[in-house]
């Protein structure tokens, strides 16, 4: 199969070339998995991005968070010759892996299509379930059943389910427990967020392709950390409370 590259009038695109695979990554949440980056420089990523409402808000936990960070780092290492393809990725994947991340920054859905049939066939091949998230779900309905829809509104979600789609939702920061979009659809908060210990690695229903809840992410950007610190404070200082009682 030919990889296309040209330009799509649907929505933002980058090259192929864009997708920077690792064999695993530090994050504790998805655990030791192959990973991918979007954007071979850090204008790239942003521009895969395009039109998504918390790049422009500068609420976008990777683009503006430490994954940024991460990202300069490997375009550093990719000039002085360093391979990010999926090959040597794949190659030298852990043996605990089970999932493969598509878009530990930058949109996914901005590459070819053909790359990423690609790719998510390849991913399948070696045995590991496929997750990652777009925003540009609504001018490019044929990733529906490879990527998750990113919606930011459970109105947005009856949408995107309604064209195939598989969907998880930005929540506000402090939502707990489950919910339903107006249309009946039910859904759960992230399991991995929820869960002490639980890892996407082992969990992966955010596997597109395969039916399951809508998944909830409470909203963990950078204009909302001060209030998850403050929250993490009083709930440990409660803790300690009761852990000094001796009755």
């Amino acid at each position: 199969m030919t990889i296309d590259d040209r330009a799509s009038s649907n929505g933002p695109h980058v090259p192929a070339s864009a997708a920077m695979w690792t064999a695993s990554t530090k994050n504790r949440k998805t655990h030791d998995v192959p990973t991918m980056a979007v954007g071979s420089t850090r204008s790239e990523s942003k521009a895969s991005c395009e039109g998504c409402p918390l790049l422009e808000s500068g609420d976008c936990y990777a683009q503006y968070g430490t994954p940024a960070m991460g990202h300069a780092s490997m375009i550093r290492a990719a000039a002085k010759g360093r391979d990010y393809s999926l090959r040597a990725a794949l190659g030298a994947a852990k043996r605990s892996a089970r999932m493969a991340r598509f878009g530990s920054i930058g949109d996914p859905g901005a590459l070819p299509y053909d790359y990423l049939v690609q790719a998510a066939n390849a991913c399948r091949k070696a045995g590991l379930d496929v997750v990652g998230y777009t925003h540009h779900w609504r001018v490019k309905p044929r990733l529906a059943g490879l990527l998750m829809a990113s919606c930011d509104s459970l109105d947005e979600v009856d949408r995107a389910l309604a064209m195939g789609f598989r969907a998880a939702v930005v929540l506000p920061w402090d939502h707990v427990g489950r919910f339903t979009t107006a249309n009946g659809a039910k859904g759960i908060v992230c399991p991995a967020m929820v869960k002490e210990g639980l890892t996407c690695n082992q969990c992966r229903l955010c596997d597109g392709s395969k039916r399951g809840p809508v998944i909830g992410f409470p909203n963990h950007g950078p204009k909302v950390q001060h209030k998850l610190r403050k929250r993490d404070k009083l709930r440990a200082a409660a803790t300690n409370w009761i852990d000094q009682l001796d009755i």
